[in-house]
């Protein structure tokens, strides 16, 4: 190999300039030190590579394993500076298993090639290997400058990097797939290699020169959707024909008369089978969303939108109205102007909200068990309209409800679930649509249905709670109403009873008047209360008038009650005249309870130090 190297003459060495001139951009513009080295590294190798690179891949040299360990190197140069940038643009670093991994490999693949520089040309055992080895590292370098390229926050200069690498290795592919399948002469294929890497060399040392390298820069520099579905599709094209040109190896170990033609055969019928499956629109589906949910930036920021969905279903309403809440948060969400909710009832799903929708003459109600609801409670599907639908909801869309193809600017129908199943389902209408429904818009819809879905489950409970409560209330205030009006006709039965006998004495009149004039301030104090007036008037009450006031209502029944005060006055902070009930009704709760020839004796005592 050294032998080789001596015969060059000074015009060959020139050859690599590019390269070397990169080196030492690298060394003066590059801060950090580890993409520096890196990239000296890269430079280094790819100089001695180009200086190396014969004009026919069938050269002695070129089938050498010393010029095969120098591609490999350079190779490795590219991943190294790759991931290295990589890494400063995520400001992580390499974990330090795959760091020694590494350098491990590196040094092994140096030693070795420095060791067969002393040695004589030697080719390796079988050729054909170290092209699959070089379009294995091509496409493990192609990966690593893909994701490069496409993070949000990688500056120019390594998107530069990005773009020079995948220029190089993807026409070193083109070649090597060149010699594996066909194995024919293409010297000028082979020998553009050294030309293509100048070029891009003497670009990427310029951008270096130019551009300042700032961490997490951003750059306007984005790759499109279509492009980067093409890229993975490339990739998993090359490694899917790989595997075929291995089998196409293996076949050709056997020795038999028909293995060209079986070799022709695989190639033909791999290539075949990928243009087969890209006009699958299945397959192509497929393969789009499983690359999408991979390598592309989401669409929505899931975490941003759980956000803004928490603070719509948590904003305040003058009625409290939680269908509304609910509502008005699904349509802004969505860039919605109308819609409306509807949820499961005995027989059918009714509409309980609406916002800007205008209902048919028909009410729009859903019966609990039809086609349509069962589709929705069993799969969770989402209804889109008939003129915005895919494949897949074509054979669904028959048991849309008329109301809702009629509907103006309809967009898609959502369940609303909870932990029971569906609940209900709400509908979206929206202007300016011009795409389906994807992967993402359903990803996103489904947790939007099964968060309103919770929130109004758990608004319906709490108005069932409400509603117990009150009627808690009501049957409480009935009874105690019910009580005061039983006393209040015992005392006009027992009225009614002696007015025959004691009519004309001036003191049972006198009692009648008195008695009807307490009832009729007793019903009044009772409308207050039913009114809704619970708290009445606070202020201070003399205890000891009550208790007086409360044992001349009670006078007349048996038997009569008997006060013993001691001390001055006693006050408290009430509503008069509900202690002046509460009172009257323990002294005849008592009397009730006391046979007519017992006593019943009631005792205050002050102490107002």
């Amino acid at each position: 190999m050294m032998d080789y190297y001596s015969k060059l003459t000074l015009f060959d060495y020139l050859i690599g300039s590019v390269e070397i001139a990169l080196a030492l951009t690298a060394l003066v513009k590059i801060k950090d030190v580890k993409i520096k080295i890196s990239l000296c590294f890269l430079a280094l190798f790819a100089a001695l590579w180009h200086i190396t690179l014969t004009p026919s891949p069938f050269y002695n040299i070129s089938s050498s394993y010393q010029f095969q360990l120098l591609e490999i190197l350079r190779y490795m140069g590219w991943c190294l500076v790759l991931v290295y940038l990589l890494m400063y643009s995520q400001s992580t670093r390499l974990p330090m298993r795959w760091s020694t991994l590494i350098y491990v490999s590196i040094t092994v693949v140096v030693t070795i090639w420095v060791l067969g520089l002393n040695s004589a040309l030697a080719q390796f055992i079988q050729p054909k290997s170290w092209l699959y080895i070089k379009i294995g590292a091509c496409l493990v370098a192609i990966v690593i400058a893909e994701q490069l390229l496409r993070h949000d926050q990688s500056n120019r200069v390594s998107k530069l990097v990005a773009l020079v690498a995948l220029t190089q290795l993807g026409y070193d592919m083109f070649v090597f797939s060149n010699l594996l399948l066909f194995s024919s002469e293409s010297s000028h294929l082979w020998y553009a290699r050294g030309i293509i890497s100048t070029a891009t060399s003497l670009i990427l040392a310029l951008g270096i020169i130019i551009y300042p390298f700032l961490q997490r820069q951003e750059s306007k520099f984005k790759l499109s959707h279509s492009i980067i579905i093409f890229n993975a599709s490339f990739i998993l094209a090359g490694i899917f024909l790989i595997c075929m040109a291995l089998l196409g190896v293996v076949v050709n170990s056997f020795h038999i008369e028909w293995v060209e033609v079986s070799q022709i055969l695989i190639y033909v019928m791999s290539i075949f089978a990928i243009t087969a499956l890209s006009f699958v629109e299945r397959y192509r589906q497929y393969v789009t969303v499983w690359i999408s949910k991979n390598f592309f930036s989401n669409k929505y920021d899931y975490q941003k939108q759980w956000i803004n969905l928490d603070a719509l279903l948590s904003q305040k309403r003058k009625d409290n109205n939680g269908y509304e809440i609910a509502l008005s948060a699904a349509t802004t969400l969505f860039n919605c102007h109308s819609g409306g909710i509807w949820l499961k009832g005995q027989q059918f799903y009714s509409p309980v909200a609406l916002k800007n929708f205008t209902l048919p003459p028909s009410r729009a109600i859903e019966v609990n068990d039809s086609h349509f609801i069962q589709l929705m409670a069993e799969n969770e599907w989402i209804f889109q309209a008939p003129k915005y639908s895919g494949v897949h909801d074509k054979k669904n869309n028959k048991y849309l409800p008329k109301w809702f193809i009629n509907t103006p600017n309809a967009w898609t129908i959502v369940p609303l679930n909870d932990h029971q199943g569906l609940i209900g389902f709400v509908v979206l209408c929206k202007e300016s649509i011009n795409t389906a429904i994807n992967w993402e818009d359903l990803d996103i819809l489904k947790l939007t249905g099964r968060q309103i879905g919770s929130y109004l489950s758990h608004y319906q409970a709490s108005k069932k709670l409400i509603q117990n409560q009150q009627f808690d209330l009501f049957n409480k205030i009935t009874a105690f109403a019910i009580h005061d009006i039983k006393n209040l006709i015992a005392q006009q039965s027992l009225m009614v009873n002696n007015a025959e006998k004691f009519k004309h004495k001036p003191e049972f009149v006198n009692d009648v008047i008195l008695t009807i004039t307490n009832s009729v301030e007793k019903m009044d104090q009772l409308l207050v209360k039913l009114q809704g007036n619970p708290h009445g008037k606070l202020e201070p009450v003399n205890v000891n008038e009550l208790l007086v006031n409360a044992l001349e209502m009670n006078a007349s029944s048996f038997p009569v009650p008997t006060l013993s005060m001691q001390g001055d006055n006693a006050f408290v902070v009430a509503d008069k005249d509900k202690l002046q009930m509460a009172l009257y009704h323990l002294i005849k709760n008592a009397q009730d309870a006391t046979e007519d020839n017992g006593r019943v004796s009631i005792k205050l005592t002050s102490d107002n130090k």
